[in-house]
């Protein structure tokens, strides 16, 4: 996982500034991210398990949030969902063989303070979004959350040394080209769900500036009891050659204080 906290300034400068530029475009999610003989569980609620792969089919089984399925096949039959072109899959639910949509399937299953939460993606317009659901008093919640693209590993992070906090799922951006942002969400586990806490960046462009953002917490190497350490560092190459370059760094302790964190990590620098 990416968010160590002790980087040196040199190893810093030579990894971001000398990245290698990639021409492959990481946002292009299709929902083809099962294979067969994979247990995965639904993400929909009162999902039709179908006869063929056809919206028209006859309704074999209706299967309710957090049901699993096994993954026998991909179909070449698709169907626009949420904004995505959503492959059929062949699938086996008990004794029953049938078909589902690709996009009534979580990406992942996570566990914090004995509650599941599953994933999914949608789109609306240009913009990527993190679906996430979780079984509260046996109605779903959901939630929303804008993503800077789909190339993201889910991460679960227990709570770091913070008091009164249940734990922590990180969403991490995975970025394999200078330029895409390869930073990451922190969500909050408290009570019965999730709550969004921060987006913190970490970009470069090869040979001209980064940005990187990060949090200590009091687990971490240079952690501080019951508190969270802002770190954001900006930087500039004015000679490449001899590694010249302007930094600004600001830092901040946050607080998790009933249910948010205070104060305002984003806030802007005064004049």
């Amino acid at each position: 996982m990416k968010v160590n906290y002790v980087i040196s300034a040199l190893t810093t400068l030579l990894t971001i500034f000398f990245c290698p530029a990639q021409d492959e475009d990481l946002t292009n999610w299709d929902g083809s991210v099962f294979e067969p003989g994979e247990q995965v569980y639904v993400f929909g609620n009162n999902v039709k398990l179908r006869s063929a792969p056809k919206m028209e089919s006859e309704v074999l089984e209706f299967l309710k949030i957090g049901e699993w399925v096994q993954i026998i096949e991909k179909t070449e039959f698709s169907w626009p969902y949420n904004g995505y072109d959503s492959p059929f899959y062949k699938v086996k639910y008990d004794d029953v063989t049938g078909y589902i949509l690709g996009g009534l399937l979580s990406i992942e299953k996570k566990n914090l303070n004995a509650m599941d939460y599953f994933f999914t993606f949608s789109k609306e317009g240009n913009r990527d979004f993190l679906n996430i659901r979780n079984v509260v008093g046996g109605k779903y919640v959901e939630q929303k959350i804008p993503l800077s693209h789909t190339n993201v590993t889910l991460h679960t992070i227990g709570n770091r040394g913070i008091p009164n906090l249940d734990g922590i799922l990180y969403v991490d951006y995975i970025a394999e080209s200078c330029a895409v942002e390869a930073g990451g969400i922190y969500l909050f586990a408290h009570s019965n769900g999730l709550t969004k806490v921060a987006e913190l960046s970490e970009l470069s462009d090869a040979g001209a500036f980064y940005r990187l953002e990060r949090f200590i917490f009091p687990d971490d190497h240079g952690g501080i009891p019951g508190k969270i350490f802002f770190k954001k560092e900006q930087g500039e190459n004015l000679d490449e050659s001899s590694l010249w370059t302007k930094t600004f760094v600001e830092t901040r302790q946050l607080s998790w204080v009933d249910g948010k964190l205070v104060p305002d990590y984003n806030q802007k620098v005064p004049n």
